[in-house]
């Protein structure tokens, strides 16, 4: 049976996911049922209380161990800029968006089923002084600079987020300035160390990065198609609600 949880405010949910390996041997690693890590994505539609709440559940109850990802305030901010909000007003918006999903997070992991899992909401920046991290960010940096294919594709992933951004907020989409996509890409040499070796970074074994799309760039990180590759240990599962879940959250 699906897990059940509630959430003050909210109605009780019954929801349960699929969840699909990037590749075969990520099926192999998510089978493990050993990490996950959930990404939680602010100034997203799909991120309601109720899907985040539905979501941390069911990972809480198929893995044995989960933490939560969340972005820091620099690096999501940056899309907000890029799509020309003033950047005070990016940093106050996002910081406040922020804290909404931190206080929300704090209010479901204070459940009695999540008691003693010692489950960490995670932020970029949390990390910036880890060695490993520093050195997984640095290689990305090279291999942006080197590799003509892993540039251009994250050039595209960050123009893809800057259009996306710009539907949302009704603002005209052609012709999107290179400058601001220049503008948003840290944001993904940001999170790309817990793309390509979580296990390192928190000291677990086996860990799945969970998200509810593929990554544009996760078929070449996988397929060797650029200088920076995937570690072993580390795997993608791209989490879809059920179709009976789907029309209650």
């Amino acid at each position: 049976m699906p897990p059940v949880c509630s959430f003050p405010g909210e109605n009780i949910l019954k929801a349960s996911f699929d969840v699909t390996g990037q590749t075969s041997h990520c099926n192999v690693i998510i089978d493990q049922r050993d990490h996950a890590l959930v990404g939680i994505s602010p100034f997203n539609s799909r991120f309601s209380k109720a899907y985040v709440t539905a979501l941390v559940t069911w990972a809480a109850a198929h893995f044995e161990h989960i933490d939560l990802l969340l972005p820091c305030v620099e690096e999501a901010s940056r899309l907000l800029k890029a799509t020309g909000m003033e950047e005070k007003k990016a940093i106050k918006k996002t910081d406040r968006e922020l804290r909404r999903h931190k206080n929300h997070l704090a209010a479901v992991l204070s459940g009695p089923s999540f008691e003693g899992r010692g489950i960490q909401v995670i932020q970029f920046n949390h990390y910036a002084d880890h060695p490993r991290y520093q050195k997984i960010r640095s290689s990305v940096e090279n291999a942006f600079e080197s590799c003509s294919r892993f540039r251009k594709d994250c050039l595209n992933m960050s123009y893809q987020a800057v259009k996306g951004r710009l539907k949302g907020t009704g603002q005209c989409q052609k012709d999107v300035d290179p400058e601001l996509i220049q503008k948003a890409l840290p944001y993904i040499f940001a999170e790309l160390p817990f793309f390509l070796d979580t296990p390192s970074l928190l000291d677990v074994n086996l860990s799945t990065l969970l998200y509810h799309r593929p990554w544009p760039i996760g078929k070449g990180l996988y397929h060797g198609h650029y200088p920076i590759q995937v570690t072993k240990n580390q795997s993608y599962g791209i989490v879809t609600l059920t179709s009976a879940s789907e029309q209650r959250v």
